[in-house]
């Protein structure tokens, strides 16, 4: 019965592993099994018959089953006093392997130490978590071979379904349980290795969707702790360089088993909270060779397809591909967020006008902004495009306007910092410097020139470091 109870785990796990640090430390979510509330008579049930089966003579074998499937329904309710009596009874050792399968023996264990470093988390005792996470998983390597695998979801076995595998793989919630009470403990440096020991064994799990929402979270605070650990040291970067762009790839392949092609108004947050990460994370370990940013390039073409061109992964893209050198690749990439900028202007617009709030997931004004000036940069450095230039210019001279009119208060858009718009004015004045050089009308010229020169003397006077 508790092999086929149906739950969502992406609505389960949807805040899993997030840490936030305050005054009184750390604090990381882990989520507990999820209350089957929909069908608590069945449990109720279950319960007797277990009950009536206790009743009878039963051998030391037997009773261990009894208390263990006993604590397990318990623990489903969320009876958790129930389930902690239950299992205090019973010994921290794998017992003698009986007439049962080892596996099962194995399997009875893992889940009466695991639902007891749940119950000793509920009450704040993180050591003793720990420690019984801990114990049981030295147990049970000792009782595997060197070449076994420590996490073997029930429904990988032949002829089995999917539907067979029980809401909590007790090896696999261990080994992510031991992490994440470490990282409660403030003990960063043991639960970041503790945590890699999780996403290594996870995996080399078959089948590779298993607990895939789970270990894309579990990666993602994984990446978060190793981007803490690297801060701004530039020796413990390039050492760790290799790490973070590995992370980066089994992130993109989590969300391909996890996400597939956006319905309308869908927006795969994890997707773009992935895309952000990877393009701070190249800055950060400085992964600018044409082989690195190809691992990057390729990680951002994913995204476009699970997002179905997000304005957010477009910005990216084109920041990389300009990096990368394929500049008509660029081109393309900036047309198409333009485009999709420009809608979602229109719905800024309409905010400003009625005042009410803006819709989150928009691109910022600011974002657009510097995303126009490498489009501007790109058509007139490596595209030797005025005329496109010049375009791309007016565009962002005309947004500055329209969001100081509409907003002049800056109450909904913060303002426009100084350098963006000395770098628009610069990209102007050298498209007006170049249409000058080239146009064959002595008054078109001159007009070119004057532009040109004013421009420059603005965005000298805006931001002289520039």
């Amino acid at each position: 019965y508790l092999a086929k109870v149906e739950w969502s785990p992406q609505e389960h796990w949807s805040d899993d592993g997030m840490m936030q640090r305050s005054s009184d430390g750390v604090r990381v979510t882990a989520r507990y099994p999820m209350n089957i509330s929909s069908s608590p008579k069945q449990l109720e049930a279950l319960e007797k018959r277990l009950q009536k089966i206790g009743k009878h003579t039963l051998s030391d074998e037997e009773a261990y089953q009894l208390s263990v499937v006993m604590a397990k329904v318990y623990f489903y309710g969320c009876k958790f006093e129930q389930c902690q009596a239950a299992v205090d009874s019973l010994a921290t050792t794998i017992p003698d392997e009986g007439a049962v399968s080892p596996v099962y023996v194995r399997q009875l264990y893992m889940a009466q130490m695991v639902m007891r470093g749940i119950t000793a988390e509920m009450h704040g005792d993180m050591d003793t978590a720990h420690s019984m996470y801990d114990t049981a998983l030295a147990a049970l390597k000792e009782r595997l071979s060197s070449q076994a695998a420590l996490v073997v979801p029930r429904g990988s076995a032949a002829g089995t379904e999917k539907s067979h595998e029980e809401l909590v793989n007790w090896a696999e919630e261990a080994l992510y349980r031991r992490a994440m009470a470490s990282l409660a403990q403030d003990n960063i440096d043991r639960g970041t290795d503790e945590l890699a020991v999780y996403i290594r064994v996870m995996d080399n799990v078959t089948p590779a969707t298993f607990r895939v929402f789970r270990r894309l979270r579990a990666n993602r605070l994984h990446m978060q702790l190793e981007r803490q650990s690297i801060g701004t040291d530039a020796s413990t970067a390039a050492q760790a360089k290799e790490r973070v762009l590995t992370s980066h790839r089994r992130q993109m392949a989590l969300l391909k088993a996890t996400y597939a092609f956006p319905r309308a108004n869908e927006a795969h947050a994890e997707v773009l909270a992935e895309v952000d990460g990877a393009a701070r994370d190249w800055e950060l370990v400085r992964a600018f060779s044409r082989v690195e940013s190809l691992r990057l390039l390729e990680v951002l073409y994913e995204a476009v397809y699970l997002t179905f061109n997000s304005p957010q992964v477009l910005r990216h893209l084109v920041h990389v591909l300009v990096r990368f050198g394929d500049y008509h690749e660029a081109r393309l990439a900036f047309v198409t967020y333009r485009e999709l900028v420009e809608r979602q202007l229109e719905r800024v617009k309409k905010a400003l006008g009625t005042g009410s709030t803006i819709d989150g997931g928009l691109e910022s004004v600011n974002n657009i902004l510097r995303t126009v000036v490498v489009g501007a940069r790109l058509f007139f450095v490596h595209l030797d495009s005025a005329h496109e230039c010049l375009s791309v210019v007016h565009f962002a001279n005309d947004l500055i306007d329209d969001v100081e009119a509409r907003d002049p208060d800056h109450r909904i858009i913060p303002p426009v910092p100084e350098t963006i718009r000395a770098q628009v004015a610069l990209w102007k004045g050298a498209a007006h410097g170049r249409l000058a050089q080239r146009s064959r009308e002595p008054s078109n010229r001159a007009d070119h020139h004057c532009a040109a020169l004013q421009l420059l003397r603005q965005a000298a006077e805006l931001n002289p470091q520039l």
